[in-house]
């Protein structure tokens, strides 16, 4: 499994809450066609690593989530206007940071309300699940703790109730197992599921239907490198309505990300677990567990590749992105985009190289539109100069269509973690610039329908 940030550097010695962004930048306009290179503009949140979290907020705001340091790490949440840029609120968790907290996931509700799922590094090492209203106040906050070591939450869904869902792993005296975990819009337990086979069990992505039936994905029983892809589904109460496997004898496949538009179900992840062979694999079914698809599809590297993203747009077919690894002219790593159709079938497949950044890079985030145009996000990691975050859109068929760039302050690792189309002339990306240890940053792109 690829491996996950659990601690971070501490480099500065005063405890301070989130600091006031800086102004707020001219918004760039849309880049021709062609890689045509010019510079952009980034809104950066102070004494913080990255984004962690990036969703809808109200009246015209976006919520972006980032791992703030100090003395301690901690959540620190801003709500962004769309207008400008400004900050409309902000507040950290805990309100005066200190203890180590990772943000690992956010969502907000249809009422403008934010959802937090954050890891607790000392004590209990735990979940913590937090409620916030529009306004930013705490409506609740609960706990959840195996009482047998380290927790880890890696995501979290909202249903037509408000209800959450949160799903990640859970200590035991074997190893980890897989955790589910519902509480509901008060915040009282609703119900607790394992998914447990001799060996690791992750759960790294949970989404909801219609009727607020659950669905999570992740892997299953990895040993030696060895696993299953499992797919499974619970009903609003709680009971298992049905699990699907995918594996593959002497490897190790891994679901990452999930989707469900309509009775569709969309999962994508990696299909061997070796470094060398991985490729992207994506599969799906019914809302009712039946294959939607005969099995499994696949697209190879000839150095293998890493799943990062997955949408599926308004006609049903799916996006996947990621990193092919050794892809470019010089052996770079490269963003990669792969596009399905609603049968299952291939429609197109891009990798992202230009002469002008001879990088390494990657997309690790994507998002469709009403036209079904493609937003892949990521970035170029420079070792000399200065890194590039990159938001490249592809026509529904597969066009280079425009770019947005925005160049990190100094170099080394930079990159969009995060998409969000909001309509189709409003697009939001989110991650992270370098720096002494990063920050996060947020950037809209000046779009055209």
């Amino acid at each position: 499994m690829k491996l996950r940030l659990t601690l971070v550097a501490l480099l500065l010695g005063a405890a301070l809450p989130l600091a006031a962004v800086a102004p707020a930048v001219a918004l760039p306009s849309q880049y021709p066609a062609g890689w045509v290179l010019q510079p952009g503009g980034l809104r950066v949140i102070a004494l913080s690593v990255d984004t962690r979290g990036l969703c809808k907020g109200p009246s015209g705001t976006v919520y972006e989530v980032a791992l703030g340091h100090t003395t301690g790490s901690y959540a620190a949440v801003e709500q962004v206007r769309l207008s400008d840029g400004t900050t409309a609120r902000w507040w950290t968790y805990p309100a005066t940071p200190g203890p180590d907290v990772i943000p690992r996931a956010a969502a907000s509700d249809g009422a403008g309300g934010l959802y937090l799922a954050v890891e607790t590094l000392t004590g209990a090492e735990d979940w913590v699940v937090l409620r916030y209203d529009k306004d930013g106040r705490l409506l609740w906050k609960r706990r959840y703790d195996s009482g047998n070591g380290q927790d880890t939450p890696y995501a979290l869904a909202v249903d037509h109730k408000g209800a959450v869902i949160v799903t990640g792993t859970s200590e035991d005296a074997g190893g980890y197992d897989g955790a589910v975990v519902k509480w509901s819009a008060t915040g009282r337990l609703r119900w607790k599921r394992s998914v447990s086979a001799a060996g690791l069990d992750l759960i790294d992505t949970v989404a909801v239907d219609a009727h607020d039936d659950v669905y999570a994905a992740g892997q299953t029983g990895e040993s030696a490198g060895v696993g299953t892809a499992v797919l499974r589904s619970w009903t609003p109460g709680g009971r298992r309505r049905w699990s699907a496997t995918v594996a593959d004898p002497g490897a190790s496949p891994a679901w990452r990300f999930l989707a469900v538009r309509g009775s569709a179900v969309t999962v994508a992840g990696q299909s061997t677990g070796g470094l060398s062979t991985n490729g992207f694999m994506a599969m799906r079914y019914t809302t009712g567990g039946k294959r939607a698809w005969v099995g499994p599809r696949t697209l190879e590297f000839a150095n293998g590749a890493w799943v990062n993203g997955l949408a599926v747009d308004r006609q049903g077919a799916a996006v996947v992105v990621g990193t092919a690894w050794q892809a470019g002219a010089a052996a770079q790593d490269a963003g990669a985009v792969w596009k399905l159709r609603a049968d299952g079938g291939t429609a197109w497949s891009r990798t992202f190289t230009a002469p002008v950044w001879p990088h390494d890079g990657e997309f690790d985030a994507v998002a469709t539109d009403g036209a079904g145009r493609v937003y892949a996000a990521g970035g170029q990691y420079v070792t000399a100069g200065a890194g590039d975050l990159l938001l490249v859109r592809y026509s529904a068929g597969g066009a280079e269509q425009a770019l947005w760039r925005a160049t990190g302050p100094e170099s080394g690792y930079c990159s969009f973690s995060n998409v969000l189309v909001l309509g189709d002339t409003r697009v939001i990306a989110a991650g992270q610039v370098a720096g002494s240890s990063g920050d996060a940053a947020i950037y809209r792109a000046q779009t055209t329908p």
